[in-house]
Protein backbone atom coordinates (compact mmCIF):
# COMPACT_ATOMS: atom_id res chain seq x y z
CA UNK A 1 0.00 0.00 0.00
CA UNK A 2 2.99 2.26 0.49
CA UNK A 3 4.18 1.54 -2.98
CA UNK A 4 1.19 3.56 -4.51
CA UNK A 5 1.40 7.46 -2.59
CA UNK A 6 4.93 7.09 -3.13
CA UNK A 7 4.44 6.74 -7.25
CA UNK A 8 2.10 9.32 -6.91
CA UNK A 9 3.79 11.92 -5.13
CA UNK A 10 7.12 11.13 -7.54
CA UNK A 11 4.49 11.38 -10.37
CA UNK A 12 3.46 14.95 -9.64
CA UNK A 13 6.70 16.12 -8.28
CA UNK A 14 8.00 15.48 -11.63
CA UNK A 15 5.03 17.00 -13.70
CA UNK A 16 4.98 20.06 -11.54
CA UNK A 17 8.64 20.36 -11.28
CA UNK A 18 8.42 20.15 -15.71
CA UNK A 19 5.96 22.83 -15.33
CA UNK A 20 7.56 24.89 -13.75
CA UNK A 21 10.59 26.24 -15.39
CA UNK A 22 9.03 26.82 -18.52
CA UNK A 23 8.02 29.92 -20.64
CA UNK A 24 5.90 30.53 -23.40
CA UNK A 25 6.00 32.72 -26.32
CA UNK A 26 4.47 32.11 -29.71
CA UNK A 27 3.37 28.77 -28.74
CA UNK A 28 6.93 27.38 -28.32
CA UNK A 29 8.10 26.37 -24.82
CA UNK A 30 11.30 27.57 -23.70
CA UNK A 31 13.57 26.80 -20.45
CA UNK A 32 14.38 29.56 -17.61
CA UNK A 33 17.22 31.71 -19.07
CA UNK A 34 16.36 31.62 -22.47
CA UNK A 35 16.68 35.14 -24.06
CA UNK A 36 14.82 36.63 -26.88
CA UNK A 37 15.63 39.80 -27.92
CA UNK A 38 15.30 42.07 -24.43
CA UNK A 39 13.16 38.86 -22.83
CA UNK A 40 14.22 36.63 -20.14
CA UNK A 41 12.28 33.72 -19.38
CA UNK A 42 12.55 34.23 -15.22
CA UNK A 43 12.02 31.16 -13.03
CA UNK A 44 8.64 31.56 -11.93
CA UNK A 45 7.61 31.49 -16.02
CA UNK A 46 7.44 34.61 -17.12
CA UNK A 47 9.47 37.29 -19.25
CA UNK A 48 11.13 39.98 -17.99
Amino acid sequence: MKILPCTLFLLLGTVSTAYANDCTYNGNTYSSGTKIGSLVCQPDGTWK
